[in-house]
């Protein structure tokens, strides 16, 4: 599982879920404050049933310890994963700040070997998820 150091690790150890109850308004603010979670996925094609509709594209950054351009030298210098995990063409990764109201994320493709800032078309393209956690760092 986890060891916490002082490089970003993408760990699936999760105790109580995503989704922790919590009833004290602020008390969940608090807890959720620079707590990210992240999702992989994997690319399937294009999409059978396209849509239209308004994008969230992803940001640069979610705050200042935590940007697109770290998190893609990270991913691109060492697995940051804590699981047997070998990207192939396509994967996405995708980096959550759950205490925002509208999601804001960090978003990254595996293209030609390595991990670079991108996302996909959601009303054009089908992904699959493949694994999912939180992100520890100091």
């Amino acid at each position: 599982m986890c060891e916490i150091g002082k490089e970003i690790k993408l760990c699936t150890c999760i105790p109580n879920g995503l989704n922790t109850i919590v009833h004290n308004k602020k008390a969940k603010e608090k807890k959720n404050q620079d707590k990210y979670t992240w999702t992989l996925y994997k690319y399937v094609g294009l999409t059978e049933y396209p849509m239209d509709g308004m994008l969230i594209y992803p940001d640069d950054a979610l705050s200042e310890t935590l940007s697109a351009e770290k998190m893609s030298e990270e991913l691109n210098n060492r697995n940051c994963f804590d699981f047997s995990y070998n990207p192939n063409e396509g994967d996405n990764l995708q980096i959550y700040n759950p205490a925002k109201f509208i999601k804001k994320y960090l978003s990254f493709i595996y293209r030609n070997g390595k991990w670079i800032v991108d996302s996909y078309n959601s009303f054009t393209y089908d992904t699959e998820k493949i694994n999912y956690g939180k992100v520890e760092f100091e």
